[in-house]
């Protein structure tokens, strides 16, 4: 058995075979499709497969969402968890590359004694100049080689402050040593000579004539290898 239908206007019953409402005379077949319209749209859609389910919303007894693993203030995807509490690490301050090569780089070797050996140097000149001046020696070869050794005693004080490096250091050391050795001879001559003379005349030539300058300078010169010569075991 049909259903009774019923007019959409004016909701009268109408008739299985009428076209036309027999109250308001609306069409009934344009009524018909319009509820067919109606229960389309109204239908739920069908559930399509593999569709993730929807969140349920949270209530205040629903479990906190995960929160996604912090990066950058913690050390990265996968770190340890670290107490947002925890002091940082102090940062450490740059060093400088010129600060690293000096640590790493071995000084050079320098060679004592060279101020001393100027100074006596200098000592032996003024007192040969005394001696020339006051005539109380003649100008000889013994006077010119005199100058000589304290010249050499002065220039072996300027390389002996100017070289560096192990081998220039030893060549320095050589010419230190022929310096002493010069001064030694010089000085065991300068001490007999005042042992063959009186008294009088030593004292004199030593005090007066400038005698001690020239005997101080010639020891001086000596002391610049002694130093020298400790310089070279030294780690300076």
């Amino acid at each position: 058995m049909e259903p009774a239908k019923f007019c959409i206007e004016c909701g009268k019953p109408i008739p299985p075979e009428a076209k036309h409402c027999p109250n308001c005379g609306a069409d009934v077949a344009e009524q018909n499709l319009a509820a067919a319209v109606d229960v389309q749209q109204g239908a739920p859609a069908p559930a399509t497969q593999g569709s993730s389910p929807q969140p349920v919303g949270a209530g205040p007894y629903s479990p906190a969402p995960a929160s996604p693993v912090q990066s950058a203030s913690y050390g990265g995807p996968g770190a340890a968890p670290r107490s947002p509490y925890a002091s940082p690490a102090p940062p450490q301050a740059p060093v400088a590359a010129g600060y690293q090569r000096a640590r790493g780089a071995t000084a050079a070797k320098r060679l004592g004694g060279g101020f001393i050996a100027i100074i006596g140097g200098i000592a032996m000149l003024a007192a040969q100049g005394l001696f020339i001046s006051k005539q109380t020696t003649p100008l000889n070869l013994q006077n010119l080689l005199s100058v000589g050794l304290g010249l050499l005693c002065v220039v072996s004080g300027i390389v002996a402050l100017a070289v560096r490096g192990w081998v220039p250091v030893i060549l320095a050391a050589l010419l230190s040593a022929g310096v002493f050795g010069l001064c030694g001879l010089k000085l065991y001559e300068t001490v007999t000579w005042l042992q063959a003379q009186t008294p009088a005349d030593a004292t004199a030539w030593t005090l007066q004539s400038g005698g001690i300058i020239w005997i101080g300078g010639m020891m001086l010169g000596m002391v610049a290898f002694t130093k020298a010569f400790q310089s070279l075991f030294s780690r300076r």
